[in-house]
C-alpha cells in the first residue's frame, strides 16, 4: 500500500484554507482556518495574513512529521512547489556586536534583531549583509559594531513565538524588521513557500504580496562582495 508520504505529494494530505475543501482546487481557496482544528500558531499566521489583506492569496499546506528528513526535491514535489528555489526559510538574526543608537532594541535603522527571508538553496553572504544593515543608519556607527549572526532558539522562541520548522515573518511577537533576499523576487512563477507557525504547515505566497509589504528586499549573494 502506497502512503502520501511514500508518494510525496498526496493531494488530499493539502490543507488549504479551510480544511471542508472537498472537490475543489486548493489554489482557489482562502477562507479563514477553523481555530478549533489548527494549531494555535498557525491560527496567528492566518490572523496575520488577514490584517495584512493577503490571506485571499495564501495557501496553506500540512505536511509529514518527517518533512524535514526529505531532500528538497521531495519537500518541493509534496508541496507542488516549481522545484526547490521556491522553498523558502525564515532566520532570525542577531547583531552581537550592536551599538545601541535609541532605546528601541529592534530600531529599523540600527536593530539588535533582523528577520530573513531566504532560499534554502541560496546562502547569503554575510557581509553583504552586515554592510546593508550598517547602511540602514547611514554607515554613522562603525563596521566593528556589526557582525549578523544566527540567533539563539531562545531569542527565537521570545521574538517570534515560533518553534524552529515553523517559524514564519507573519504574526512574531515581537516587531522586528524584515529583510527578504533579491533572488526571490527574480523566481518564476512568482510563488514561494514558508513556514507557517508549526513545523508541520506551510504556507505558500505569491511574491509580489511580499514586495508589496515593504520589506526591505536585498542583494546578498556571495558574488561581486561590496567593500
Amino acid at each position: 500500500m502506497t502512503t502520501d508520504a511514500d508518494a510525496g505529494c498526496g493531494a488530499d494530505t493539502i490543507l488549504p484554507t479551510p480544511l471542508d475543501f472537498k472537490g475543489l482546487p486548493p489554489s482557489k481557496l482562502a477562507a479563514p482556518l477553523n481555530p478549533s482544528e489548527h494549531p494555535e500558531n498557525v491560527i496567528r499566521v492566518a490572523t496575520a495574513l488577514e490584517k495584512l489583506g493577503i490571506l485571499n492569496q495564501a495557501v496553506f499546506y500540512k505536511v509529514e512529521a518527517d518533512y524535514y528528513d526529505w531532500p528538497l526535491e521531495k519537500r518541493a514535489e509534496r508541496l507542488q512547489a516549481p522545484d526547490t528555489a521556491h522553498l523558502c526559510k525564515t532566520l532570525l538574526f542577531e547583531n552581537t556586536r550592536q551599538k545601541p543608537t535609541s532605546d528601541n532594541p529592534l530600531d529599523p535603522l540600527n536593530s539588535k534583531h533582523y528577520i530573513l527571508i531566504t532560499q534554502y538553496v541560496s546562502k547569503p553572504n554575510a557581509q553583504k549583509f552586515n554592510n546593508f544593515v550598517r547602511s540602514l543608519n547611514g554607515n554613522a556607527v562603525p563596521r566593528k559594531y556589526y557582525n549578523m549572526r544566527i540567533a539563539s532558539n531562545e531569542d527565537n522562541l521570545r521574538l517570534t513565538g515560533y518553534p524552529n520548522g515553523g517559524v514564519c515573518p507573519f504574526g512574531t511577537l515581537a516587531d522586528v524588521p524584515i529583510v527578504m533576499t533579491e533572488n526571490i523576487t527574480k523566481l518564476d512563477p512568482p510563488v514561494i513557500f514558508l513556514g507557517a507557525g508549526h513545523d508541520q504547515y506551510k504556507v505558500s505566497i505569491p511574491v509580489r504580496a511580499l514586495v508589496d509589504l515593504g520589506w526591505h528586499v536585498v542583494d546578498l549573494e556571495p558574488n561581486s562582495e561590496p567593500n
